[in-house]
């Protein structure tokens, strides 16, 4: 009996012959040989972001080991030491960031430390990390990071030669590491504003009480999701006239804001009714059975099926959470950072004068106010046709 041939099939076969998948076509022959080998893992693409405060090591200050004389020191060892000598000047997150990039074991540059065979701190050149940085920011050969991470990485190698040149005992071979250029960075973006339309439906579209007061308090005030993270009620004074909050640290640092300064902020106009309600919801309904020791402003939910669970407070990522909640059901992206260009752009708009507003935004320059400022056609039209000029 003949042997019957579909139409096509001989093209079909040398299609596939050829490296192209096609359907009814015969699988290509395995290559012989031995696999090609995998990739150094510090190449290996980019990773997503991992979640706030995942890092993957520990950020306290590590007691070393006494120096052996004559022995030359580790490369981990020397940073680990730069890092507990900046224990007191050095802020917590700059310090487990130096970390996550320098030190991690899964991180980039301890394992092209392990694939150079670079132990100690004197194998550590500036022209080791030149080509480090330059295979880091390379996207044909390398994983492409992004600028912003490549200047990490020199900033942190950067502040190791600082600490060699001024410590003895720990290498001297990064002395000229100031001759490797920053990375070209894009031009930055700035968040905008909402309209007053939109700041309007994301409010009204709040599924809680505790949540409304929470995109209001933003709105109301411009704090930092940082700031509000750290705000306690002792430094809530709605009572007064005009209410105000007292801003003293941050998540990061209790103590200290972001420009080194406390600050006091009030409510904007459009929200006069803030304080009054906050004042009610602190009274009845922030810790109802009044189990939480906690003294931050916001509370996680106790509502669901875990009612008996202590109310902890509501976190940076919680804040941020709660934002996308809302966004969802209002269809419009917003973050607490919009939200605080929007409080900047509607006091720019009622004549709030830049000076006072960098004081309340705590801003340590003026040209901050500019850049938190989103000019709307309306708005500005208005302006230049109202004026008295």
């Amino acid at each position: 009996m003949p042997t019957l041939t579909a139409p096509g099939a001989d093209r079909a076969t040398r299609t596939a012959t050829a490296g192209l998948t096609v359907v009814g076509a015969p699988a290509p022959a395995p290559r012989s040989g031995p696999p090609a080998p995998a990739p150094p893992s510090y190449l290996a693409p980019k990773r997503h972001r991992r979640a706030y405060g995942d890092k993957g090591v520990r950020a306290d200050v590590v007691a070393l080991p006494a120096a052996v004389p004559g022995a030359q020191r580790t490369i981990s060892a020397a940073i680990q030491a730069m890092l507990n000598a900046h224990a007191l000047d050095w802020a917590k997150t700059q310090r487990e960031n130096c970390r996550v990039y320098l030190l991690s074991e899964t991180g980039r540059f301890q394992q092209w430390c392990a694939a150079e065979e670079l132990v100690t701190i004197d194998q550590l050149t500036t022209e080791k990390v030149e080509a480090f940085l330059a295979l880091m920011s390379d996207r044909e050969h390398g994983p492409g990071l992004k600028a912003s991470s490549i200047t990490k990485l020199r900033t942190h190698l950067r502040s190791l030669a600082r600490f060699q040149a001024t410590t003895p005992g720990f290498g001297a071979g990064l002395f000229d590491i100031d001759r490797i250029p920053k990375p070209r960075m894009p031009r930055e973006q700035f968040a905008p504003a909402l309209s007053r339309e939109e700041e309007a439906h994301i409010v009204a579209s709040c599924a809680t009480t505790r949540d409304r007061l929470v995109i209001e308090f933003f709105l109301a005030t411009g704090v930092r999701v940082s700031e509000m993270a750290a705000v306690v009620l002792p430094n809530v004074f709605l009572a007064a006239r005009p209410p105000r909050v007292h801003i003293a640290g941050s998540v990061h640092d209790p103590d200290c804001t972001k420009n080194g300064k406390p600050r006091t902020v009030t409510f904007r106009k459009s929200y006069a009714t803030l304080a009054r309600r906050l004042q009610d919801w602190i009274r009845t309904d922030r810790d109802p059975r009044r189990l939480s020791p906690y003294q931050e402003l916001f509370l996680t939910s106790t509502d669901g099926h875990r009612r008996d669970r202590v109310p902890e407070p509501l976190g940076f990522w919680g804040y941020e959470r709660l934002c996308d909640r809302v966004s969802l059901r209002a269809g419009i992206h917003f973050s607490p950072h919009i939200l605080r260009h929007t409080w900047a752009t509607r006091l720019v708009d009622a004549g709030v004068k830049p000076i006072h507003l960098m004081e309340a935004g705590g801003w340590s320059s003026i040209d901050m106010v500019r850049r938190y400022y989103s000019a709307n056609d309306q708005e500005v039209l208005s302006a230049i046709a109202s004026a008295p000029a």
